[in-house]
């Protein structure tokens, strides 16, 4: 199993904008082949995407989707330094 963190530090004032696209995306999200979970959590100032896919192909094909793009589109900008993203390979659900 594939399990992806995504940090994303925000100003106070694009927070609630990031939230809302990532919570709109989100059902599309878990409905990819693959995807075993997908979350969202905020502190205030940075979000955390924890995700976790069956394989890191089905992860791959979620980074070349429509979907991830659309997201990167609308977040991008948001951003106050580039998202850190931290992945590994674990063996239980």
């Amino acid at each position: 199993m594939k399990l992806v963190v995504v940090e994303v530090s925000l100003s106070d004032d694009n927070l609630p904008e990031a939230v809302q696209n990532l919570q709109e995306q989100a059902g599309d999200v878990r409905a990819m082949d693959g995807c075993v979970s997908y979350a969202i959590y905020d502190d205030g100032t940075k979000l955390a995407i924890v995700q976790r896919w069956q394989t890191a192909d089905h992860f791959d094909a979620y980074r070349r989707s429509d979907l991830f793009a659309r997201l990167g589109t609308t977040l991008k900008p948001l951003m106050t330094s580039p998202p850190v993203t931290t992945t590994a390979l674990v063996d239980h659900p």
